[in-house]
């Protein structure tokens, strides 16, 4: 009776399993992928009772986030888009300020980033797409300006300033365009426009006032700021280059991506110019020993010039390229 009932249950369950296995293996493979990595620098030193000479106590963290999701359909249709932030910290000494406040963190970086590109494929078997581009950039976190006795920029306000230097969306750097996408191999995409849109915002006013974020403002005879826009609209034409590739058994990652922008209305022999690089070691499955490289210069927008023999390390503000260089322990997950 036992063997009668265990057949009769194999003969019911057999078809049912072969049913939903023929399901699963008939669904079609999707046609996003999708993945994340995740990046983190810490460093530490704690003194207590130290030597003279031995230095100060120091502590600073850092994180790399970045998020994409690609779609591309063997046809005509392609989107990419994706998502990163940048930010880290560092407080160095100990005890209160001289004010009698806790030691605030200096911001070291802070960089968040969102793009989008839709292209759509000229013709079923050519390697250009007509395509519309987006980013954004901007910071999330405010960075109040420090005193000569503790210069930097801190997340906290300790000049009594009150008006931060920078905050979200103040400033933020929107590209809109349309434009040719040629994608002669998998691992390059080069994106012209003759036609896009940029749009520095300053949306808080107070910041705006400030004049140093690349909107528009009127001095007067004593060079003191009366009038500014948060918004400056610039029409010009865009170049980029993304290029991703491995190499030694997959073992290197290297990440390229270059932006450069001429504003037809104002200096337009003037490149602006964002580069990102990011170079990756594989240390075992997943996880990464990776740096990252990024280069800035935007003619309208004044930075803080590095002077190593100032106070401080920086001498006033100007037009310069501006590099930012971290170093990561990072984690990859492709989902």
């Amino acid at each position: 009776m036992k063997k009668v009932n265990f057949l009769l249950v194999l003969l019911i369950c057999t078809p049912l399993f072969l049913v939903a296995q023929e399901k699963k293996d008939s669904v079609p493979p999707s046609p996003w992928k999708t993945g994340a990595s995740l990046g983190l620098d810490f460093s530490q030193l704690l003194q207590i009772n130290p030597r003279q000479g031995a230095g100060q106590n120091r502590v600073g963290a850092g994180t790399a986030v970045a998020i994409f999701a690609k779609l591309k359909k063997k046809k005509r249709l392609s989107w990419d888009n994706r998502a990163s932030w940048q930010f880290g910290v560092q407080r160095l000494g100990s005890g209160p300020l001289a004010s009698g406040e806790n030691l605030p963190f200096q911001k070291a970086i802070d960089e968040l980033r969102l793009g989008s590109k839709l292209g759509l494929r000229t013709a079923d078997s050519s390697k250009f797409f007509y395509a519309a581009d987006v980013s954004f950039l901007s910071q999330l976190a405010p960075a109040y300006k420090g005193t000569k006795e503790y210069p930097g920029n801190f997340l906290s306000d300790i000049s009594g300033q009150t008006t931060p230097l920078a905050r979200f969306f103040s400033p933020a750097t929107i590209t809109t365009s349309l434009g040719i996408d040629y994608n002669p191999v998998d691992e390059l995409s080069v994106y012209y426009s003759p036609i896009g849109g940029k749009f520095i915002v300053v949306a808080n006013d107070s910041i705006a006032a400030l004049g140093v974020h690349g909107n528009p403002v009127t001095k007067d005879a004593d060079g003191k700021i009366t009038e500014f826009e948060n918004v400056f609209a610039q029409l010009g034409s865009l170049l980029k280059f993304n290029y991703t590739d491995k190499y030694a058994k997959e073992k290197i990652t290297f990440v390229s991506n270059l932006a450069l922008y001429s504003n037809y209305l104002k200096n337009p022999q003037n490149l602006d110019l964002d580069w990102t690089n990011e170079l990756g070691y594989t240390i075992f499955k997943g996880l990464q020993l990776a740096m990252t490289l990024n280069v800035f210069y935007d003619d309208d927008v004044m930075v803080q010039i590095t002077d190593w023999d100032a106070v401080g390390g920086v001498s006033g503000l100007g037009k310069r390229v501006s590099l930012t260089q971290q170093l990561l322990i990072k984690y990859n997950l492709t989902f």
